[in-house]
């Protein structure tokens, strides 16, 4: 019997010595950056600093419109979960909220491709048709 509390401080303090362990070596890995899938497709296109300077005002364009767009399907999604939460079953305020949310999908989409055929124009052609293919291959990717 005299055992069973000094066990459970064996395993306690095992425990404690793992976490501490766990911590320090995930806080010394070094991270890379991460690229947003909008910088990688700058990279992969190897721009120029004169086409770089060129998009400026429609990378801009684009970053607000889809900051907004963005918002504004997070808003969908709220209403969305407190319909579902007050209704608690679907509903026609649930089935509303659910084609918001298809539909504010949808606008950011379409704001998306609308954006890759904007830079289009300030491409060279090989450029401009790789960029749609690495377009079509997002596409078709499975999510």
């Amino acid at each position: 019997m005299k055992n069973i509390p000094l066990f459970f401080l064996v395993v306690i303090a095992t425990a404690a010595l793992s976490a501490v362990c766990a911590t320090r070596w995930v806080a010394g890995r070094s991270v890379e950056p991460t690229l947003t899938a909008h910088e990688w497709l700058h990279t992969q296109l190897h721009l120029t600093e004169d086409q770089h300077k060129a998009l400026e005002p429609v990378e801009a364009q684009f970053a607000a419109k889809e900051r907004s767009l963005v918002d504004q399907l997070h808003a969908a999604n709220r209403d969305l979960a407190r319909a579902m939460g007050e209704d608690r079953a679907y509903t026609p305020r649930v089935a509303a909220a659910v084609e918001m949310v298809h539909h504010r999908m949808g606008d950011l989409q379409k704001a998306s491709i609308e954006h890759v055929f904007a830079m289009r124009s300030m491409l060279t052609k090989e450029q401009s048709d790789k960029l749609l293919e690495l377009a079509q291959r997002t596409l078709e990717q499975v999510p």
